[in-house]
């Protein structure tokens, strides 16, 4: 017998909220050349198949306000600042920052001269792919009027320590003499 082509078959179903699925599937088929062996192309058309399911299965997630589930791509958190108008009675609100960070980093929320939250109420905003990240933090700043984007990313805080303050500058939680730090 001689395989001159070979057809594959992949799907998988994920839950999405709203109790609702999304049953991606994908059948490839490969011609054979002279000299290829069926096995090899067989894998390579399982995983090139499973590849594209599970990128539908994240950009689906993704839409309904989920984070990715199989992809390897770094991820990001967003946070925003949070200003306690009753904590500050008579103050001056001061710049309000939607924030992108890395997932890994963990800023004191309480060191800065404002409070963190994560800024995802309608879904997750850790474990974000980037541009899912970008589009949570656009979202973010479009529910209050005065948000500014702080794109730290790259793991540099440089602009966000300016921005609202680097927990050194914060009174509160400043180093004095007789700390141990």
């Amino acid at each position: 017998m001689q395989i001159t082509q070979i057809t594959v078959s992949y799907g998988e179903t994920q839950s999405l909220p709203e109790y609702s699925n999304v049953k991606p599937s994908i059948t490839l088929t490969a011609i054979l050349n002279e000299g290829e062996l069926a096995e090899e192309v067989e894998t390579e058309l399982w995983n090139m198949a499973k590849e594209s399911v599970r990128e539908q299965i994240d950009l689906a997630l993704e839409g309904s306000g989920k984070a990715a589930k199989w992809s390897d791509e770094p991820r990001y958190q967003v946070m925003k600042t949070y200003w306690n108008q009753w904590d500050h009675k008579g103050q001056e609100k001061p710049p309000q920052y939607v924030i992108i960070l890395p997932n890994e980093i963990d800023p004191d929320r309480d060191a800065y001269a404002q409070r963190f939250v994560h800024a995802g109420y309608s879904g997750d905003s850790r474990k974000l792919r980037y541009a899912h990240a970008l589009r949570i933090a656009r979202e973010a700043m479009g529910e209050e009027d005065g948000y500014h984007l702080l794109d730290c990313s790259n793991g540099d805080l440089t602009a966000l320590n300016l921005a609202i303050g680097a927990p050194e500058s914060n009174p509160e939680y400043a180093p004095t003499e007789d700390s141990p730090f």
